[in-house]
């Protein structure tokens, strides 16, 4: 089957590329839009099951589509065939499926062919790789298998994205100009063909999301066309009302309408999926058209990382002495950030110093230190920068910065020991306890001898007194 449809679409492709005549005589392209940023149809075939040309197509046929895509969209992003996919946004072709893309070829509208082969060789400068980005674009065979043809117009809408839902959604049609139908009174498809939310949008921080809608070819024009909005959870209208009545629209007409949108503060994803709904009526044949699309607007988290206090190990420090810095982080945000790192910068630090921390989560804090060694005395002073990627993967960064005093260490303060202060000093010769008993027995001695003369004195004292009796008697 594969190898059925290569050879079908290089089939179908050599000949939309070699047969301009054809195309012409069947009114098979499309002109190329004003701006190189849309996709479109530069020629188309119709086929029927074997891979015949169908020349004339009725209501109820089935039918083989086959287009060839110019888009710019697909250069720019650097997709795979395998990335895109293309669905039919019509009621008058019946085909549930997903478009199969054929090979990608690269070209360009610069007409300048040197760099244009330099781009397709992979060797770009780097002023060929921006000037690739503004002018190169794909092209590429559509092919839609066993359409049923529905009546009720001509106009195939095709609605082409990518995988990446944050890539735009691309929109074109095309003319079929082999269908017959009963009802030649065709009402245009209502699409959106430009969208805009301006550089960025951040969760709490109203924007203006800006839509182009385009009505498809046709024979009648639409009237009471109302463009509405459903908006996801966490998303609001800041003002306004969440639809817009636009009124009348020719075809092949753009008319502009704009939303003030806000993403609360609460918002958790990275994108606002918003569900644009379109409805009008046909003016002559009163038939009801409607469409629907997905706009995608990524919304980042407000940066919340921030940083606290810078602590020192001491107001001052000495030279050949080594002092530490600690810094505290924390993120406050709603999302992660990653590839934290530290970077310690400065003069007379004794050296620098660098650590990676990784991933910091939402609500979560730390803190990094590094060691300061002065070389000389003076002012020591320095810078710790934290650089990290926000949850959009932009880079980010914060600093810090402090000083401290460096001194030249004092010889005799480095033999000083503060303990010895605690330390009595040894004592020599006799003990205090031994002088006192000393003194204690020294006051005995002498209390005793003190008795002894009293008491010797008293009985001298009474024998004198005796003897003097004595005498008188005789």
């Amino acid at each position: 089957m594969k190898r059925l449809f290569s050879l079908f679409t290089a089939l179908v492709l050599a000949v939309a590329l070699c047969a301009p005549a054809m195309a012409d005589d069947q009114d098979n392209s499309n002109p190329t839009p004003a701006s190189s940023e849309d996709a479109y149809v530069s020629a188309y075939t119709v086929t029927d099951a074997a891979g015949g040309e169908v020349n004339k197509i009725e209501v109820g046929d089935r039918i083989n589509i086959v287009l060839k895509v110019v888009d710019h969209a697909s250069a720019r992003y650097n997709v795979k065939a395998e990335e895109i996919s293309a669905r039919i946004n019509s009621s008058a072709f019946t085909f549930t499926g997903i478009g199969e893309v054929g090979q990608l070829f690269a070209s360009n509208d610069d007409p300048d062919q040197q760099r244009l082969q330099r781009v397709r060789s992979g060797n770009p400068t780097g002023t060929d790789a921006a000037d690739n980005a503004q002018y190169n674009y794909y092209s590429y065979v559509l092919l839609f298998r066993d359409v049923i043809y529905n009546g009720g117009g001509n106009t195939l809408p095709i609605n082409l994205s990518y995988m990446d839902t944050s890539k735009p959604l691309q929109q074109f049609s095309v003319t079929i100009g082999q269908c017959v139908d009963k009802d030649q009174t065709t009402s245009p498809n209502l699409l959106v063909r430009s969208s805009s939310y301006g550089d960025s949008v951040t969760a709490g921080t109203a924007f203006t999301l800006s839509l182009g809608v385009y009505a498809t070819d046709g024979s009648e024009a639409l009237n009471d066309v109302i463009i509405a909005l459903t908006l996801p959870e966490n998303i609001s209208l800041k003002s306004g009302s969440l639809s817009s009545y636009v009124g009348s629209i020719s075809p092949k007409q753009t008319r502009e309408v704009s939303f003030d949108i806000m993403p609360s503060a609460g918002f958790a994803g990275t994108v606002a999926d918003i569900t644009v709904n379109m409805s009008g009526t046909g003016a002559v044949t009163g038939k009801a058209v409607t469409a629907t699309t997905t706009i995608s607007v990524p919304v980042s988290q407000p940066n919340r990382f921030e940083v606290g206090q810078l602590e020192l190990s001491s107001d001052t420090i000495y030279v050949g002495d080594t002092g530490s810095v600690t810094l505290t982080y924390v993120n406050k945000g709603k999302n992660a950030v990653s590839n934290l790192e530290a970077r310690l910068t400065g003069s007379n630090l004794g050296a620098g110093g660098y650590q990676y921390l990784g991933n910091l989560n939402a609500g979560t804090e730390g803190s990094v230190d590094f060691d300061i060694v002065p070389d000389a005395a003076g002012t020591v002073s320095g810078v710790i920068t934290l650089s990290y990627e926000d949850a959009s993967g932009n880079p980010q960064t914060i600093s810090k910065d402090f000083s401290i005093s460096a001194e030249e260490m004092n010889m005799d303060d480095s033999y000083y020991d503060p303990s010895m202060d605690d330390v009595q000093p040894e004592q020599t010769g006799m003990p205090v306890w031994a002088w006192v008993l000393i003194g204690v027995c020294g006051a005995v001695v002498i209390i005793v001898i003190v008795v002894v003369v009293v008491r010797k004195r008293k009985k001298a004292k009474a024998l004198a007194a005796l003897e003097e009796d004595s005498d008188e008697d005789i």
